[in-house]
């Protein structure tokens, strides 16, 4: 079995190339988020040895993605691109465009950093507390989920990065690679067993806080985003890459204005986005009308890509629908954005 890229020896690094504060950092924070102990004292040599980042006292590439002092040195392709675009579409020239290097770890907050640094903001008001709260319209766990994920799995034999694009209406996180043999897409939406694509990797990324190993990653995001009252992100594998969609609040007050709906079926979205589904019969109850008319209602929603069905029989109810706009249309038709085009 061939050997992948992040476990063989870095040519031409020393011990010199990692970083002391890295591994200060590091154990602090084991020690902090795991409550973890080192078997030895916890020296430079120590750590990596205990992580199995070493090969008879050579510096694997791990090592240094993970402490180095310049890892792309002798990991180049080992960064994250994020881009930020002022519409649904990619543009020429890209309006921000940042290339995160340093530690896998640095990535990670840099990109995580760029992308909330693009969504929009919301103020609470004081009832409650003298502080207004700041609550943004993708939550910030959600967000770091995928991006660590992204990072920490990906394919570090292939030459690509991972890849960010923040949009009007989602973003999405790309990474070499696909899921491991012993999981599917569907596998993620419900609790399954962690199977990292690089565990020398995880562990460390575990220890930091970054991740937890027990299956419920993916279905913490599906859920952080329901209850911001968004669609369910998307997972997609696209050829030798996996990508997550996450949307944003897509049906803004302007452009539902635009869509001809009627009076009810306005009602319905602003339901939705705090109750997160809704029936048939819940619809009638909502908006006073017979069961006829709200499968009429329902219906067209659906038509129109705004709902989703989900169950069906006495278990059937709706949601929003990770749609948008297709921007050639007159505004009363839509289109489904999972190839990313």
């Amino acid at each position: 079995m061939e050997v992948p890229f992040y476990l063989t020896p870095a040519k031409g690094s020393k011990l010199s190339d990692i970083a002391q504060d890295r591994i200060y950092w590091f154990v602090a924070e084991a020690s902090e988020k795991r409550k973890f102990s080192f078997e030895t004292t916890p020296t430079l040599m120590n750590v990596l040895t205990e992580l199995d980042l070493l090969d008879n006292n050579r510096l694997l590439h791990a090592a240094l993605m993970l402490f180095g002092k310049k890892p792309q040195r002798f990991c180049p392709a080992a960064v994250v691109k994020c881009s930020h675009y002022h519409g649904t579409e990619v543009t020429r020239p890209i309006p921000s465009h940042q290339v995160f290097g340093n530690t896998l770890f640095e990535q990670v907050d840099n990109a995580v950093d760029f992308v909330l640094s693009h969504l929009d903001r919301t103020i609470g008001n004081r009832e409650e507390t003298t502080i207004a709260e700041e609550k943004l319209e993708i939550p910030k766990e959600a967000i770091r989920e995928i991006i660590v994920n992204a990072v920490a799995h990906r394919n570090y034999d292939s030459n690509a990065s991972v890849q960010i694009d923040v949009f009007t209406d989602r973003v999405e996180i790309m990474n070499p690679g696909g899921l491991p043999g012993e999981l599917t897409v569907d596998d993620l939406v419900k609790k399954h067993l962690s199977v990292p694509v690089n565990p020398f990797l995880a562990r460390p990324f575990y220890l930091a806080g970054y991740i937890n190993q027990l299956g419920y990653g993916t279905l913490n995001v599906v859920k952080w985003c329901r209850e911001a009252g968004l669609p369910d992100p998307k997972f997609d594998p696209v050829e030798n890459r996996f990508r997550v969609t996450i949307w944003r609040n897509w049906l803004t007050d302007d452009r539902i204005k635009g869509l001809n709906l009627n009076e009810r079926q306005v009602k319905t979205i602003q339901f939705l986005k705090s109750d997160l589904h809704i029936t048939n019969a819940e619809f009638q109850k909502l908006n006073g009308v017979s069961r006829a008319t709200a499968k009429r209602d329902l219906d067209e929603m659906v038509k129109l890509g705004l709902l989703k069905l989900e169950g069906a029989g006495r278990s059937a109810h709706y949601r929003l629908s990770g749609y948008r706009l297709n921007n050639g249309s007159n505004g009363s038709h839509y289109r489904n954005t999972g190839n990313g085009s």
